[in-house]
This record gives C-alpha cells, structure tokens and sequence, in this order.
C-alpha cells in the first residue's frame, strides 16, 4: 500500500501492512498513518476476490491478532479513522474521502475477522488495547473507543452527502456497521446482552436513530444505482459482504428466508445495505425492559410529508417525515424479494398512518401483482 498501487495477492507482502501488524507500537500521530492510507486499491468485486482476499490477509490478521494487546495499533487505526471522518465530515474533498474510505475498508476487514475468530469481550478488548502513553501524551477517555467508533460511523451516514465521490464511503460506513451487528451471528446469547447491540441502542449514536433511520429509508426509496467508478458495468455480486448479509437475513427470519435476491443488488446495492440495515437494528432488542430500540420506534412512527393537515402522533415521540406515495411506489417495485416483503409487513402492522394511507389507496393490488 502507500502512495502505490496494490493488488489483493502483494497485500500479505505489504510492508505497511507487515509494520501494521506488528510488534512495533503506532501512534495515531504517527505519519506513517498518511502512508498507509494513501494507497491505490481496487476493492474486491466477485466473491472469488473476496475469498483470495482473506487468504491473502489471513496470516496478517493473526499476527495482528497476536501482537495488537501490546501495541494497540488497531485502536489507533480507530482513532486515525475518527479523524479522518471529521474531516470529511467538515469537506467532501477527494483526499478525505480517499483516506476514509481507505482507512474504513481496513478496520472492516479486521472487525470481520476478529468477530469470527474471538469472543465479542475478546473484540473489545483488542479494540481498546493501547501501549504505555509517551512523554507529553495524554491518556484518552474512559468512554469505550466501540463506542466513538458506532458514533462515528452513524454520524457519517446522517452528515455526509450521497455524491458520486462519497458513494463507496457511504457503502462501507453501512457494511461496517453491519459487520459489527454480526456480532450476533456467533453469539450463544440474546443480542441485548452483546455490548455492541446495547451501545447501539442506547450510547450516543442512538441520539440519531430517527435521522439515521431516515437516511436508510431514503436510500432505499431512491434506489440509486452505484458510480461505475464503485462497482463497474459487469461485475457480478456475491461479496463477502452480501454473504454476510444473507446471513444476517437468515438469522432474522429464522432460516425461512428466500435469501438476497440478485435482481438488482449490484445496480442499488447502497439501497440494498441500507434495507437490511433498517431490519437488522428493527428487528433485535425488541422485548426486553432493560433496553430500549429507538430505532424501531422511528420505524413505527414516522409521518407522511405530502400531508399538509396530518394528524400529530397520540404520542409525544421522536419522529421523522417521508413521502409515503414515494415508500409504496418503491415497495411495489420490490415487494417480490425478502427484504423488501418484511418491511412492508412490518409497515403495515406497527406503523398507523401508513396502514391507513395504504388502505386508501385505489391501486392497492399492486402490491400483490
């Protein structure tokens, strides 16, 4: 990596990557930082890239795994990122994007593979390791980094405009969170117990679970089909990601899922992400006392925009407005996948005004056609 370019099978021989992973501790003032992020690479496109990219990186990731107790290199990469998106967040200029994207794609990949191979206590704990702090260096906070991480991330999807230069980002912020709700999928134990789940719902990104669940239902309403520069005319799905995502999907349907469709994954794959995001943050901590899904409760509360005189909730309930003509236009396109059939289903049954707008209307068969 660096200012040159990489292909997946040069990156177990990448001497960023090798330093990265080793026994030598990195501060996130470092400028190798601005080395290592500064690279050219194609992200993979096909599943068989995907799979060639996690045995490329496999050896890597145990050592990493092996040494980051003592270095604490993946917390800094954490705060490096958190800097990062700052930035972007304040100016969509290429070099902040390139390095955000670059720097997401990176801790993605590591959080897949700890996630898989460790306990989520284990995770945690490798996330928050750091080394002795140096002279003049002030110790961080006692907030968990999981937690500055999750906050960022949401942050990044309800600040930062869907452009073409910002719609990888964009995709990875979304792929990343759902990489860490998979938390569940090796768990023994009901997801309100996961750490990640609870920061989820109750830290400091759930103060914007109404304008993140806003932002995921727009992106599904719009469908927008990615950049060429993102996924070119030809390639194929299949990724480790959507595999995950199918997984995902399985878990919440109990293994009754048709799976992702393949119709138009490629061509609106954001939208895609962001469907199944709002499921998976919908459809977990639903029932327990000692946690609330603020997440759910946007879902079921949100209003119709293109009614002038609408009725207020019964409820003083934090809530948001869509255009609902746009919702069931978009459904009817996509009521034959899944996703899409269980959002509808979830809709109709938990969200009031939309029920009645539904029923109301005459082309209401076209949901069934």
């Amino acid at each position: 990596m660096g200012s040159s370019s990489s292909t997946i099978s040069e990156l177990k021989d990448n001497e960023c990557l090798r330093r990265f992973a080793g026994k030598e501790p990195i501060s996130h003032n470092d400028p190798f930082w601005n080395q290592m992020l500064s690279f050219s690479f194609s992200p993979p496109r096909h599943c068989s890239d995907y799979q060639l990219l996690e045995e490329s990186t496999q050896s890597l990731c145990k050592t990493l795994l092996t040494n980051n107790l003592q270095t604490g290199n993946v917390g800094s990469l954490v705060r490096v990122f958190l800097m990062r998106n700052s930035e972007l967040k304040a100016s969509t200029h290429n070099v902040f994007t390139w390095q955000t994207y670059n720097a997401l794609f990176i801790l993605r990949c590591i959080c897949k593979y700890f996630l898989e191979t460790i306990t989520e206590e284990s995770f945690l704990k490798q996330l928050q390791a750091r080394p002795p702090p140096q002279d003049g260096e002030l110790p961080d906070d006692e907030q968990p980094l999981i937690e500055h991480l999750q906050n960022a991330l949401v942050e990044l999807i309800v600040d930062v405009p869907i452009l073409d230069g910002t719609y990888a980002v964009h995709l990875e912020a979304t792929n990343a969170i759902l990489v860490l709700m998979s938390v569940q999928m090796f768990m023994q134990t009901p997801a309100f117990k996961s750490q990640i789940y609870r920061t989820m719902m109750g830290g400091k990104c759930s103060i914007h679970a109404c304008l993140l669940m806003k932002q995921l239902l727009q992106r599904y309403i719009g469908q927008q089909k990615c950049p060429v520069n993102v996924l070119p005319s030809g390639a194929q799905g299949g990724s480790i990601i959507l595999n995950l995502a199918s997984g995902l999907w399985s878990l919440l349907t109990l293994g009754y899922g048709r799976g992702q469709q393949t119709t138009n994954v490629d061509e609106a794959v954001l939208a895609n992400q962001s469907l199944l995001l709002i499921l998976v943050l919908t459809n977990h901590c639903t029932n327990e006392k000692t946690i609330h899904n603020p997440y759910r409760q946007a879902l079921f509360s949100f209003t119709n925009s293109q009614e002038i005189n609408g009725s207020s909730p019964t409820q003083a309930v934090a809530t948001f407005k869509l255009d609902y003509s746009a919702m069931f236009s978009t459904l009817c396109q996509t009521v034959k996948e899944d996703q899409s059939t269980l959002l509808l289903y979830l809709l109709l049954h938990r969200n009031q005004q939309f029920r009645v707008y539904v029923l109301a209307r005459a082309d209401i068969e076209e949901l069934v056609c």
